[in-house]
């Protein structure tokens, strides 16, 4: 059932757009206050509550459809009903989220220092075959296109995630996805250069060495060492550009 009533109304500002009521809706589902399996008002309960029209309620629905937060259902049990947030809607909002905040790519390397790692490890207990696989066509592609600055910047980012898939641990991939797409482009340049790239290779090869031999340890302690290393490889010591920006 439904957790909202009339006081709900005086957090509405008459006029404002669809996301400020989705920002309302949403603030209400990650709270708690709305959960699961719970069901919206129904359209004309929203505008009566909130004094809007039925547009601007159908495009606040359809943005929080569109995040996956809730499903639309019809016929005679149908309305809007709270659904668990998909993956990929949670990877769009990180990576809205990274964009949006001006973060820098020296700060992301930090939080995947402390990510990578594990799933690495996590990757070496819990590899499928069909993980093996993946892992050994994208370092065959690597090697074949590593004189590709653009394509072994895709490959690398692509690697990266069939090791964070390998570990079936859909936080880590979660993340690894949001942020991809600023790994692409904080590659994607000069500082990559064909030696680094080489240096790239080497150290792909040994973690998936240890993975495939099921070295957690190893896996671990190879990937803590790759990703550390990373920014020295790239000269990340010095200013560099903020993830919303390009050179």
């Amino acid at each position: 059932m439904s957790q909202m009533n009339d006081e709900d109304a005086i957090d509405f500002e008459v006029g404002a757009r669809p996301a400020a009521l989705a920002e309302i809706l949403q603030a209400k589902i990650m709270s708690g206050a709305l959960t699961v399996g719970d069901s919206l008002p129904a359209e004309r309960d929203l505008m009566t509550l909130y004094s809007i029209s039925r547009a601007t309620v159908r495009e606040a629905l359809r943005i929080l459809g569109a995040k996956g937060l809730i499903e639309v259902k019809r016929g005679r049990k149908g309305g809007s009903y709270i659904s668990a947030p998909t993956g990929a809607a949670i990877s769009q909002s990180l990576d809205l989220f990274i964009q949006g905040h001006d973060i820098r790519f020296v700060d992301l390397l930090a939080v995947r220092e402390a990510i990578e790692p594990v799933a690495a490890r996590q990757a070496a207990l819990q590899r499928l075959p069909e993980d093996l696989a993946d892992i050994d066509r994208l370092l065959v592609r690597q090697d074949e296109l590593v004189e590709d600055i653009q394509a072994f910047s895709q490959l690398n980012v692509e690697w990266h995630l069939a090791i964070v898939r390998a570990s079936h641990n859909p936080l880590f991939l979660t993340f690894m996805t949001s942020i991809s797409s600023a790994l692409y482009s904080a590659t994607n340049r000069e500082e990559f250069n064909l030696e680094t790239r080489r240096i790239v290779m080497k150290a792909h090869r040994k973690i998936s060495e240890a993975i495939k031999a099921g070295d957690a340890d190893a896996a671990l302690r190879r990937m803590k060492r790759h990703v550390t290393s990373y920014a020295e490889e790239l000269d990340l010591g010095r200013p560099t550009p903020h993830l919303g920006t390009a050179e």
